[in-house]
């Protein structure tokens, strides 16, 4: 600067400042030389004005945080992996970068350096560029036969970006906004055309600026094939959560009308379960009781009926007398054959009695039977009239 007057050139040299257009500039000292020449006009003496050293000092910034947020895991059925639009990878992809700024700051000048006395502040959101973003294969590398990562060249369009594809994975390189870099990712596709080989497939994508100074976080994702069967499971596993949440409101319906049902009181159903089980019990008992009753009248019935035959059976007996007793033992003989045809009688009739509540065919045997007796007996009388004996 030049000039004639003192006071203009002070007032000049305040307004000299410094700028660094940098976002994120690099701290250190920035050396500033200030020397001053007077020139003298018919004077004897001129005078000298010393040089000045000063310095800028240039503290650290605050570091952005760099992160990357999305779903981390997806699960497709193996037809979307091979379909000709392929499986979108970053769908919901965001990028954010964030600062934390302090409540104060102090100034420093030239002769003391006074380091920055500020609390620690709140995280803000600020906008700016990045470098590049890559995506990486995690694993064995990709089998171009089978599968490989996509993106239209139509997508770099109007944007100071460009891409690099290998089997390791995808570059996007290029100064440019973190929301011009979130509509390219976003449009990356991954085409897999035998799934089968290959059921599970994980990246990671980070993201720099200023060539690497500033990284975001390691962002994976994983990636599942479901096959026929499986992705038939994955569709009820994705109903139920309706089913259950259509049962919950009639749950909360009997909890608030039965509020003193506790878990040790029996519910209605239970009391009713086991009272049918209790009347079953009582009819199997009822009818095995039934069944022992029957079987012990045909037990007793069939004894009556074997004892009347052989009571009765006495059609093979025969009545042998000693010819050498006396007449009266043949008449006392005769007065108890007579007693005892007597007694058969009445017995011939209660037989009749109980053989005609039987069946009718009993009778018939056993008639011939009192027959033979009667005749077995006159037979004895006419055999054992021995009055012309003598003796």
């Amino acid at each position: 600067m030049e000039g004639e007057d003192l006071e203009n050139m002070n007032a000049a040299l305040r307004k000299v400042s410094y700028i660094n257009s940098r976002q994120f500039p690099t701290p250190g000292i920035r050396r500033l030389h200030i020397s001053t020449s007077v020139q003298c006009f018919g004077e004897d003496t001129c005078i000298f004005i010393p040089d000045i050293d000063a310095v800028v000092m240039v503290l650290q910034p605050s570091e952005p945080r760099i992160t990357i947020a999305g779903v981390d895991r997806l699960t497709r059925p193996a037809a979307d992996l091979r379909g000709p639009a392929g499986l979108t990878l970053f769908q919901d992809l965001h990028i954010i970068s964030t600062v934390t700024k302090g409540d104060t700051a102090s100034h420093h000048t030239s002769t003391s350096y006074r380091h920055r006395a500020g609390r620690p502040g709140v995280q803000e959101e600020i906008i700016h560029n990045l470098d590049y973003c890559d995506i990486l294969v995690l694993g064995e590398e990709l089998r171009p036969e089978h599968e490989s990562l996509q993106l239209q060249r139509s997508t770099l369009l109007g944007k100071h970006l460009d891409a690099t594809n290998s089997t390791s994975g995808m570059s996007i390189y290029g100064v440019d906004s973190m929301s011009n870099y979130e509509q390219v990712i976003r449009q990356v596709h991954y085409h897999n055309w035998h799934p089968a080989q290959t059921p599970e497939r994980k990246f990671r994508l980070t993201c720099s600026e200023l060539n690497g100074r500033y990284t975001s976080n390691e962002f994976t994702l994983e990636i599942s094939v479901l096959h026929k069967s499986e992705a038939g499971e994955h569709a009820n596993y994705m109903v139920a959560p309706s089913q259950y949440m259509q049962v919950i409101p009639h749950l909360a319906m009997v909890h608030s009308l039965y509020p003193t049902h506790g878990p040790g009181v029996p519910s209605a159903a239970t009391v009713v379960i086991v009272m049918c089980i209790v009347a079953l019990v009582v009819v199997v008992v009822l009818g095995i009781y039934r069944i022992h009753l029957t079987h012990q009248q045909e037990g007793r019935t069939s004894d009556t009926t074997k004892e009347g035959e052989l009571d009765w059976d006495d059609s093979a007996l025969n009545i042998t007398v000693n010819p050498m007793e006396s007449f009266q033992e043949p008449q006392g003989a005769e007065e108890e054959a007579s007693e005892e045809d007597e007694e058969e009688d009445d017995e011939e009739e209660d037989d009749d009695i109980t053989s005609a509540e039987s069946n009718d065919s009993e009778e018939e045997e056993e008639v011939p039977g009192a027959l033979s007796v009667q005749q077995g007996s006159k037979r004895g009388q006419l055999d054992w009239d021995n009055s012309t004996l003598t003796y």
